[in-house]
């Protein structure tokens, strides 16, 4: 006995323009998720921007309880909350981008904390200008100038164009600073 059916073997007009419909969106549905895709140079700027952030806050936290010189705590203290204020966005930005970072130093900060640790009086205050003040943000100004210009995701080439002038400012306050300290 033969069963009748409804279908033949041969696709009708209407499966094969629900195939390619279904084919097309699958193929934008690929394309938005690795265009949204932060690339590799974003995540070494948060992850680099994340590491000299936490250094910052760790040799400025370091510098309120170890200096007596007044200069020092108040470009101190500026900088723990300016740069807790752009850890916090940070943070926040990368979670957005499913990006882990970290808050803590990395191995080369903490050894230049370790050095900076050990160092007292104006000994201190001198090299932590130089260094923390002076030398970091020159480096962060770079690390954010070059990612102003080359990061491929919007929001994270946003957040180095946003910050850049917070970071000039703290490198014309830390020169200022270190040429009061060299007098």
């Amino acid at each position: 006995m033969r069963i009748a059916t409804t279908s033949s073997r041969t696709p009708s007009l209407k499966s094969v323009a629900i195939g390619a419909a279904v084919a097309l969106l699958s193929g934008i549905a690929i394309n938005s998720i690795a265009a949204a895709a932060p690339g590799a140079y974003d995540k070494q700027f948060l992850s680099k921007a994340a590491d000299a952030g936490s250094t910052e806050i760790a040799a400025s936290k370091l510098a309120q309880s170890k200096s007596s010189n007044g200069d020092v705590k108040q470009f101190a203290d500026a900088m723990v909350t300016q740069h807790t204020q752009v850890a916090d966005e940070l943070k926040q930005l990368a979670g957005s981008k499913q990006i882990a970072v970290s808050d803590a130093p990395g191995a080369r900060h903490k050894a230049q904390l370790d050095k900076l640790g050990r160092l007292e009086g104006r000994q201190f205050d001198t090299e932590y200008a130089a260094s923390i003040g002076v030398a970091a943000h020159k480096d962060a100004v770079k690390l954010f100038t070059d990612a102003s210009q080359k990061a491929s995701d919007p929001d994270i080439k946003a957040f180095a164009v946003k910050t850049l002038p917070a970071l000039q400012h703290h490198l014309d306050m830390a020169n200022a600073l270190h040429a009061a300290l060299a007098k």
